[in-house]
């Protein structure tokens, strides 16, 4: 059998991983589902793409 890809934000400027039965990390990943982001600021430390805080 072939091993399962971790499935990926749905957002593509971001790469966190979001909660199992989720598209999106959080909700301001979700909130800009139709907008295009360079980089991602959904502000988890762990998003290799643009870690910042908001509140």
């Amino acid at each position: 059998m072939a091993a399962q890809a971790t499935k990926k934000c749905a957002n593509a400027a971001c790469s966190c991983i979001p909660p199992e039965k989720d598209k999106y990390c959080c909700a301001h990943c979700e909130g800009v589902a139709n907008k295009i982001e360079i980089m991602c600021t959904c502000g988890h430390p762990s998003c290799g793409m643009g870690a910042t805080t908001h509140s």
